[in-house]
C-alpha cells in the first residue's frame, strides 16, 4: 500500500477522533437545604417513575396528573376526529366535541347526546375505556400512598446552645413532638459533617458521630433535649466559638421512632450550620406543672437566654 493510500485510510479515523462527545447530562435537585447539581449521571428510567412521583410535592403531583389527563384526552380526541362520523351527534370536524366526548369516555361518566358510532368509533372508545381504568387505578394508588405515608411532626429548635451541665460544657439541641401522641423507641443520631484537608492536600468531608448523653427515648411525647458533652473526646474540644462560627461544618440531627397510633416507623431530619450555635445560652422553659396538669408552651420553644438571665433549669 502506498503512502497516499495510508493517508486516505487514516483520514476517516482522524475524523472519528475529532468527533465531539455529547454534553454530560446535568440535573439540579435539592438535598435538605442545599441545591445540588449532578453532572454525568444516567437519566432516570421508567422503573423509577414511582419513586420520582412520590418525591414530588402536592402542587407538582397534581400538575403532573392534570397534564397527563389532558394529554390522554387530546390523543384520543385526535383519533376520533381524524375519522369523521366516529361519534354520533358530534359536530362535523369539531375537535372540541371529540375532546369532551373523550373526557366522558375516559372517566366513564356517560355520554349524554354523543356516543361512539361504527366499528372504528367503538374500537377507539374501548381502548380509551381500558386506558381510563388503568390510569384511574394507578392515580388512586399513588394518591393513597401519598396520603397514607407516615410522617413525623417533630419541631427542631432554631438554635443549638452550649451551656454547662454538671460542670461540663454541653451542646444541647431541643426537639418537640407536635402531635398529641407518643413516639415509641425514639432514637437520635447527631453527626458532624466536617471539612478536612489531608497531608496530601486533598479536601474531603468527614462524618463524625457525636457521643450523646442519651440517644434513646422510650416514649417521646412532649420535648426532648439532646445533649453532647464537650469533653476531651468531643470534636469541639479546644475550639472557640469563633472557630466554629467561621467553619463550614454542618450538624445533622436524625430521629427515628415508631408512631403509637399509626404503628409505623417515622423519621425526621434537620441540619444546622455551626454559626447557629448560641454559646453560654440556655433554652427558655416551656413546661409548667400545676397539680396534675402539664402545660407545654411551644410559643417559647425557640427562645434562648444568656445563662445569667436563665433559670436554674432552662433546658425544657
Amino acid at each position: 500500500m502506498s503512502d497516499a493510500d495510508d493517508r486516505e485510510a487514516a483520514a476517516p479515523q482522524a475524523k472519528r477522533g475529532r468527533v465531539r462527545r455529547a454534553t454530560p447530562r446535568s440535573v439540579n435537585f435539592r438535598l435538605g437545604r442545599r441545591q445540588v447539581t449532578q453532572i454525568g449521571g444516567q437519566p432516570a428510567s421508567w422503573r423509577e417513575a414511582y419513586h420520582v412521583i412520590l418525591s414530588l410535592d402536592w402542587i407538582r403531583f397534581l400538575g403532573l396528573v392534570s397534564v397527563l389527563f389532558l394529554a390522554v384526552n387530546v390523543i384520543f380526541a385526535t383519533a376520533y376526529w381524524i375519522v369523521p362520523g366516529s361519534i354520533t351527534n358530534a359536530r362535523p370536524e369539531s375537535l372540541a366535541d371529540a375532546f369532551f366526548f373523550s373526557v366522558e369516555t375516559v372517566s366513564t361518566v356517560g355520554y349524554g347526546d354523543m356516543f361512539p358510532h361504527g366499528v372504528y368509533g367503538h374500537i377507539i372508545a374501548s381502548l380509551e375505556t381500558f386506558v381510563g381504568l388503568i390510569s384511574t387505578a394507578l392515580a388512586t394508588g399513588v394518591a393513597f400512598v401519598r396520603f397514607s405515608r407516615p410522617r413525623a411532626r417533630i419541631m427542631f429548635a432554631e438554635h443549638p446552645v452550649v451551656a454547662p451541665f454538671n460542670a461540663v460544657p454541653t451542646l444541647m439541641i431541643r426537639v418537640a413532638n407536635e402531635r398529641h401522641n407518643r413516639l415509641l423507641a425514639a432514637s437520635v443520631r447527631v453527626t458532624l459533617n466536617r471539612s478536612e484537608t489531608t497531608l496530601e492536600g486533598t479536601h474531603f468531608r468527614r462524618l463524625i458521630d457525636l457521643k450523646l448523653a442519651r440517644d434513646q427515648n422510650p416514649t417521646f411525647a412532649l420535648t426532648w433535649t439532646i445533649m453532647h458533652p464537650i469533653d476531651a473526646a468531643s470534636p469541639f474540644h479546644g475550639h472557640t466559638a469563633k472557630d466554629l462560627h467561621d467553619s463550614d461544618d454542618i450538624l445533622v440531627v436524625a430521629i427515628a421512632a415508631t408512631d403509637d397510633i399509626l404503628n409505623d416507623d417515622v423519621h425526621a431530619r434537620h441540619e444546622y450550620s455551626l454559626n447557629r450555635i448560641r454559646f453560654d445560652h440556655r433554652y427558655a422553659d416551656v413546661i409548667a406543672v400545676e397539680g396534675d396538669r402539664l402545660t407545654v408552651d411551644l410559643t417559647r420553644f425557640h427562645d434562648v437566654h444568656p445563662i445569667a438571665a436563665a433559670g436554674e433549669d432552662g433546658t425544657g
